[in-house]
């Protein structure tokens, strides 16, 4: 992708995130040890008439790929995003590990949630 392409994608695309990344689905790295490499929150997106908001995450052991979040890694997102605004660090540099576990409810919802290692 040259450098227009580049930036007329980063202006354009959900995140920043997703430019020159494949996506990739949570269900397939559940249960696995991840580094978060760096997250983004999109915000008020209409997507099949309805307005969302949404985490994109993206993991050390993944180069090139990235994850949309669910509620849970969306509220973390905005978290991890608020403390590297005020601690003036980069999201590599602050080493969270975590792990996503799928968590079915008594009423058979399931939801994915992050255990922090």
């Amino acid at each position: 992708m040259n450098k227009y392409s580049k930036l007329l994608a980063e202006n354009h695309s959900l995140s920043r995130l997703c430019v020159d990344r494949e996506k990739m689905d949570c269900k397939d790295i559940l249960g696995e040890e991840l580094t978060i490499e760096d997250c983004d929150v999109a915000e008020d997106v209409t997507i099949a008439g309805e307005v969302t908001t949404f985490s994109v995450y993206t993991f050390k052991e993944y180069p090139g790929k990235y994850v949309y979040g669910g509620l849970k890694l969306t509220d973390i997102a905005k978290d991890i995003l608020k403390i590297a605004e005020s601690d003036k660090i980069s999201i590599d540099k602050m080493d969270i590990h975590i792990m996503l576990k799928s968590v079915e409810t008594k009423n058979r919802n399931s939801f994915t949630d992050v255990l922090f290692l």
